[in-house]
């Protein structure tokens, strides 16, 4: 067989196996931030069975046993292998208003497939993943400890993110008040894999974060990582911008994708998810700077303190429109 690195993910080093016309996906699970990888697994089994017996027309990529059953491999049991789904691809960066309708009614889709699965039947990954309040603290750690000499060199990036202490705390009230639903807690658009000509979407994938969670940060995440027309490590911070034409389509796919599985409330929530995700989502890679970049890495000393001003200057883009984006929710 041959082996290629497969896809960019921060966390895991995935690659393609080929031999002759078969492909695999094998996987190595970063156990640093999945201490438990069974967990992982337990959850995906779990999800692909309830859509396979459910009748649900949502695809995942399926865990694969081995001859015995198991899923793990290899010394530290922290290798998996992945079904395959020929003629697929992956988009890294939405370049139409049809690429953000379809990643987001897949999404929806798939968490309206799973309304009716006990939440309590998936085990919590990452206990607080979404929690404001709890991104807040790490950060605020990490600050104080300064164990890498690094917040001298941060300090616009600081001052804007204690800025927001308030606004945190409101943020954590109104997740507090939506339902608890099972969450794909990473609605990426290279999380979604569409067919050879990006006409239709494939199936969802990468369901390491699946557990219970509020919708309003799986939407946020798709707003997070498809409103710029830049990367999140893109460090030309003038076209970094949300656009409210890729919001409109994911807001609108989302909608068609949920269908009456929307509360109110949760619909209400989607443009604050927003602005929260992408506001924490900076925070997180501030709080790795300062830390010594032990969560999400880097490849230079100062990248995760570049893809924090990206995402604060999104955040500063949702916030300048947000009137006209709430506009567009409550029509």
């Amino acid at each position: 067989a041959t082996i290629t690195p497969l896809g960019n993910g921060h966390i895991n080093h995935t690659f393609l196996a080929r031999d002759g016309e078969n492909s695999l996906v094998v996987q190595q699970i970063n156990t640093t931030v999945f201490a438990q990888p069974g967990i992982l697994v337990e959850n995906a089994v779990e999800i692909s069975a309830h859509l396979r017996g459910s009748g649900s027309p949502v695809r995942v990529a399926r865990h694969l046993p081995d001859d015995n059953g198991r899923y793990l491999h290899g010394a530290g049991r922290d290798i998996r292998v992945l079904e395959f789904i020929p003629g697929s691809r992956s988009i890294e960066r939405i370049e139409s208003r049809q690429q953000a309708w379809l990643a987001a009614r897949a999404f929806a889709a798939f968490s309206r497939s799973l309304a009716d699965l006990d939440a309590a039947r998936l085990k919590t990954v990452i206990a607080d993943f979404h929690s404001p309040a709890a991104r807040f603290e790490h950060f605020q750690q990490a600050l104080q400890s300064d164990r890498c000499d690094r917040v001298r060199t941060c300090g616009p990036e600081i001052d804007f993110a204690l800025a927001l202490h308030g606004q945190i705390r409101r943020w954590q009230t109104l997740s507090d008040r939506l339902p608890l639903r099972i969450c794909h807690n990473d609605c990426k658009i290279n999380n979604v894999l569409f067919d050879s000509d990006g006409a239709s979407t494939l199936a969802v994938i990468d369901l390491d974060t699946c557990m219970p969670g509020r919708l309003m940060t799986d939407f946020g995440d798709l707003v997070r990582s498809g409103v710029s027309p830049e990367q999140e490590d893109s460090t030309d911070l003038d076209r970094v911008s949300a656009r409210a034409d890729i919001f409109e389509a994911l807001l609108d796919g989302y909608r068609e994708g949920m269908g009456d599985c929307l509360t109110a409330t949760e619909r209400d929530s989607l443009l604050p998810g927003s602005m929260m995700v992408c506001f924490v989502q900076g925070l997180r890679f501030l709080t790795d700077f300062l830390a010594g970049d032990i969560y999400f890495g880097a490849t230079h000393p100062v990248q995760n303190l570049e893809r924090a001003r990206n995402q604060f200057q999104l955040y500063a883009s949702l916030a300048e429109q947000q009137h006209e984006l709430a506009r567009l929710i409550n029509h």
